[in-house]
């Protein structure tokens, strides 16, 4: 665009940001030219006119940064986990009085699997693989209530 705007304005503001672009990378303009001008043309046209140099330049920039940031949500956690312990509210110490106090609710309507699956295998026309999933039950186990439920007609 510095190259070809009629504009004045246009093609300084566009080799500014030329200039800044290839100074964030520790180049000259010059060797930014030079670097992409040394690519192949179906390269260039491929990569949106920039090498593949300058994507993996900006691949790493941002990997660098992701790591960077887990890093810190790492230890800000376990700042977190440090103040809250020294202030006296250490979850896994009150875990297990939550845990042996819950009642287990138990529904009544439930099927035991064997006789689920007969149901399963009488009433649908479902897979053995989808029976012994539902039921909990492993594949030979379906498949031989469905071989018992073939003697008994």
């Amino acid at each position: 665009m510095a190259a070809e705007s009629p504009f004045a304005g246009e093609r300084a503001n566009a080799l500014a940001a030329a200039e800044r672009l290839a100074a964030r990378f520790g180049m000259t303009l010059d060797e930014a030219a030079r670097s992409d001008a040394a690519a192949p043309a179906q390269e260039r046209k491929k990569t949106g006119g920039r090498g593949f140099a300058f994507w993996e330049r900006e691949l790493a920039e941002f990997m660098l940064l992701l790591d960077y940031r887990i890093l810190l949500d790492k230890k800000r956690r376990a700042a977190s986990l440090k103040a809250a312990e020294e202030r006296g509210l250490d979850a896994a110490e009150r875990r297990p009085a939550r845990i042996a106090n819950r009642t287990v609710r138990r529904n009544g309507r439930r099927l035991e699997p064997l006789r689920h699956a007969r149901v399963l295998l009488t009433e649908t026309s479902l897979r053995f693989s989808e029976i012994a999933e539902l039921t909990g039950l492993d594949m030979y186990t379906v498949v031989g209530e469905k071989l018992k439920l073939r003697r008994q007609r």
